[in-house]
């Protein structure tokens, strides 16, 4: 695996807007129509974007500055670390048509709060509740318990987009904190694979640093 710092030359491209974002950063990897994606992406600020990949980032345009390195983290069990991710956050849901859907976890505590006629704490609030509810559910199979009183949400955005003709969202919440590691090999995968349902449009991948 290969970490990457990518960051674009605004004077020889500019990206527009949350897809613009994700169909840059596929040129940089997909190398043939067929190519599955093989890496989990970052954006950091409108130029500078992270990579975890399977392969190394190639930049055919000359448009960006690219440094890679091999990724592999060696971990221990007990290794505290300070954890970063960028996740769609949802849970499944039957919707009004009977069918299981994907509802996010900010969007769907809303909507249960409306619908029994309580008062509905601001978005930033319920993401932070919602985010560390949806974050402890997770953590076990990503060989991490994080300090429930270290976690901080620090973003809520919804994007909107059209896809496949019709329109379509992806929320993603920005969490951080502390944790340490109790399964190092699911640690790893984690890292690597990513985690959360999504893993294109910038979502699903973890960072770490020990602490």
């Amino acid at each position: 695996m290969y970490f990457s710092q990518l960051i674009l030359d605004p004077r020889k491209a500019v990206i527009d807007g949350f897809y613009d974002a994700h169909q840059a950063l596929w040129g940089l990897f997909s190398d043939s129509p067929e190519r599955k994606r093989d890496f989990l992406y970052r954006e950091m600020d409108p130029v500078t974007f992270l990579t975890v990949s399977a392969r190394p980032p190639e930049d055919a345009t000359g448009a960006w500055r690219v440094r890679s390195k091999p990724y592999a983290p060696r971990l221990s069990k007990g290794d505290r670390l300070y954890v970063s991710l960028r996740v769609n956050a949802v849970v499944k849901r039957k919707g009004a048509d009977g069918r299981q859907d994907r509802f996010d976890v900010v969007q769907d505590a809303r909507m249960r709060l409306l619908a029994a006629k309580e008062p509905v704490p601001p978005r930033a609030e319920l993401a932070q509740s919602e985010g560390l509810k949806w974050l402890e559910k997770h953590q076990e199979s990503w060989g991490l318990v994080f300090d429930p009183k270290g976690v901080n949400v620090t973003s809520y955005v919804q994007h909107r987009l059209w896809r496949y003709g019709s329109k379509a969202k992806v929320s993603a919440l920005d969490m951080a904190g502390f944790a340490r590691v109790t399964a190092p090999e699911a640690v790893l995968r984690a890292l690597t694979l990513g985690v959360g349902p999504a893993k294109g449009f910038g979502c699903g991948l973890m960072l770490a640093r020990r602490a």
